[in-house]
């Protein structure tokens, strides 16, 4: 699945996904530019999103996954106080839940950290959707 094209909706009354796997270490994901997650349709509405910790994230201080729009701070689908980025499992995110899109949106993942840098962090990103299919 490519990230890099279009808003996605089968057309079907079905939720839909977003999946994305981010490294601590990927290209753009500290800095204002972030890593693309997907896009999602203009009229979709998340329904749920999950981030599970595959390898923590150790920086020394802190460490901060986000998730979002550009218009919402980026962090408007998974917020900061989300998920624990220094425990290896899978947590549910509510900040985003019931968010509706009046146009297709780009979705951005942002890592932050302070202190020693870290030298591992691996998580997936999981934002469920349901589409305008009613037209």
């Amino acid at each position: 699945m490519s990230t890099s094209g279009k808003a996605r909706d089968t057309g079907m009354q079905v939720t839909h996904f977003l999946r994305k796997t981010v490294n601590y270490n990927d290209t753009n994901i500290a800095t204002a530019d972030k890593v693309k997650v997907g896009t999602l349709p203009a009229g979709a509405f998340i329904v749920k999103a999950l981030v599970r910790v595959d390898t923590v994230f150790n920086a020394a201080s802190t460490n901060v996954l986000v998730v979002g729009t550009s218009g919402g701070s980026d962090a408007d689908i998974v917020a900061s106080g989300d998920v624990n980025e220094a425990s290896a499992q899978t947590f549910v995110c509510t900040t985003g839940n019931g968010l509706s899109l009046t146009s297709d949106t780009d979705i951005f993942a942002k890592y932050t950290q302070t202190g020693t840098p870290a030298t591992t962090g691996k998580a997936t990103i999981v934002i469920e959707y349901a589409p305008n299919s009613d037209g």
